[in-house]
C-alpha cells in the first residue's frame, strides 16, 4: 500500500533533486501544513490578515461614526444659530431716540440709546435687549424666552437684559414694596 503523500509532496522531491530546497526547508514546509491543518480541525481562524483587516475596518467604522456626530453637532449649532438671528431680525422693534439705556454685559455697562417708548417697554419687561452680531437689538419678551429656550447653556451671550416682571411681583417679604422706582431713575 501506498503511503498517503502530503499536499506538494511531489513538488517538494523535485526542488529537493534540483537543489533549490534542502531536507530541513522540507520537514518546516510540512510542519507548517499540518499546523495549518490541525487548526482548521480545532475551528481556529487561519488566515490573521483577515482578522486584522476586521478590527481596521471596525475601527474605521468607530472613527467615522465619531466624527459624524462631530458634523451633526456643528450643523446642528450653526441651525440654532440661523433661527436665532432669523428670529431676532424678523422681530426687531428697536426705534432710534435719545433716550439712553443702561445693561450690563458680563462684567462690562452698556449703554444703548433708544426712544421713550421702547425705554418703557424695556422697564416694563415687554421688551428684552438681544446681541445680534456686534449690534444690541430690541425684541419682545416672548421672542426672548423662545431664544433662551432654544441656548439655555449660553444664554447670556445673546439675551442681555430681560426684565422678569413675575419674579418681582411675587416678593412678599420685600420691605420695599410699597415703594414703587420711579420712572425717570437712571444709573
Amino acid at each position: 500500500m501506498a503511503k498517503n503523500k502530503k499536499p506538494g509532496g511531489s513538488l517538494q522531491n523535485q526542488l529537493k533533486n534540483m537543489g533549490l530546497a534542502t531536507n530541513k526547508q522540507i520537514r518546516k514546509a510540512e510542519k507548517g501544513i499540518h499546523r495549518k491543518e490541525m487548526r482548521v480541525k480545532q475551528g481556529q481562524a487561519v488566515d490573521e490578515n483577515k482578522k486584522a483587516a476586521e478590527q481596521a475596518l471596525a475601527l474605521k467604522r468607530i472613527r467615522d461614526r465619531e466624527h459624524n456626530k462631530k458634523l451633526n453637532q456643528k450643523a446642528h449649532a450653526r441651525a440654532l444659530q440661523s433661527q436665532i438671528r432669523q428670529l431676532i431680525e424678523m422681530n426687531c422693534q428697536r426705534q432710534e431716540g435719545e433716550a439712553g439705556f443702561n445693561f450690563t454685559e458680563g462684567k462690562k455697562i452698556r449703554k444703548i440709546y433708544i426712544s421713550e417708548s421702547n425705554k418703557q417697554q424695556l422697564s416694563s419687561g415687554l421688551l428684552a435687549i438681544v446681541k445680534l452680531a456686534e449690534s444690541y437689538e430690541l425684541v419682545p419678551a416672548q421672542v426672548a424666552r423662545k431664544i433662551i429656550a432654544r441656548i439655555p447653556d449660553s444664554k447670556d451671550q445673546v439675551v442681555l437684559f430681560l426684565f422678569d416682571n413675575l419674579s418681582h411681583e411675587n416678593e412678599d417679604d420685600d420691605p420695599y414694596k410699597d415703594f414703587p422706582i420711579p420712572d425717570d431713575l437712571d444709573w
